[in-house]
């Protein structure tokens, strides 16, 4: 694996129903829930954010980031930075 889970429960929920129900800290209401980040990168991080009430995930790289309603696209979008990122 060429990343590091950070919150596994939360990264096991994501994958198999809703993540609506996950309950947020105040940082995390800022900063978003940290949930992967990549071994050979730091700045690839995937979070889980709230977005005026809803959740929803962000893939943060570098200087940039993008939102995504579901899981799978989000994962989609990791994985493919994380491609970019080990070779």
């Amino acid at each position: 694996m060429n990343y590091k889970i950070i919150n596994k429960q939360v990264f096991e929920q994501a994958q198999v129903r809703s993540v609506s129900d996950v309950p947020f800290t105040e940082e995390e209401l800022q900063n978003g829930m940290k949930l992967v980040v990549s071994k050979a990168d730091e700045t690839l991080v995937l979070y889980l954010v709230d977005v005026n009430g809803q959740k929803k995930f962000e893939v943060r790289w570098d200087d940039s980031s993008e939102i995504f309603n579901g899981w799978y696209s989000a994962w989609d979008n990791f994985a493919w930075c994380l491609n970019i990122v080990n070779n």
